[in-house]
């Protein structure tokens, strides 16, 4: 089987992705090409070939407008799916719970270890290695006390995205994950960054 890569600029913005057939292996975004491609090629899988494609295809064309839909804070439905596999079963958790904080609100990383049954650092890690940012939100974990903490764009970057996704709620609200149901807060209740 071959993978196969591919990136794209929308606006001042590089999208990079890589697909096994119409799976989701990984994606990036960055101000620049080289910085969007290297995290999606640090997170193909070490025994399968890949080939660089010059256009994209029609499934990573739509991949790329949900994911700049997504940093512009517009509330974007898709029905990708996501290559784990390779992936830890504690990273698959987190990501999958992660997956479903919704647009307009956050969570922390307490909250997050609590629901997937691991402890806040190893929830940490997961975000610090998200493989599908920002389709998977690690945008959206926050520290305990609703500050920014830790983002590999940056915190202005965090900032500034969540600061699109605000959607005027007020209210603490909840998802449920299995038996369990992770807190979300209001973007409106985040610390700013200094």
């Amino acid at each position: 089987m071959m993978l196969r890569l591919y990136r794209k600029k929308i606006g001042e913005t590089w999208f990079a992705t890589a697909l096994n057939d119409k799976k989701v292996v990984a994606t990036n975004f960055a101000a620049n090409e080289k910085d969007a491609l290297q995290p999606v090629l640090k997170n193909l899988p070490y025994d399968m070939p890949f080939e660089t494609m010059d256009a994209p295809s029609a499934v990573a064309d739509e991949l790329f407008k949900a994911m700049s839909g997504m940093l512009e804070g517009k509330d974007v439905s898709f029905k990708f799916e996501l290559d784990m596999n390779r992936l830890p079963r504690a990273t698959r958790r987190v990501l999958e719970v992660m997956s479903l904080i919704p647009t307009g609100y956050v969570t922390t990383y307490g909250a997050l270890a609590k629901v997937v049954g691991t402890g806040p650092r190893v929830a940490g890690r997961a975000c610090a290695t998200n493989p599908f940012a920002p389709i998977v939100p690690c945008h959206r974990v926050v520290a305990s006390d609703l500050s920014l903490h830790g983002y590999g764009g940056g915190l202005k970057l965090k900032w500034k995205i969540l600061q699109k996704e605000k959607r005027g709620f007020k209210e603490v609200s909840k998802v449920k994950f299995g038996k369990k149901e992770l807190s979300l807060f209001p973007i409106s209740q985040l610390r700013s960054p200094r």
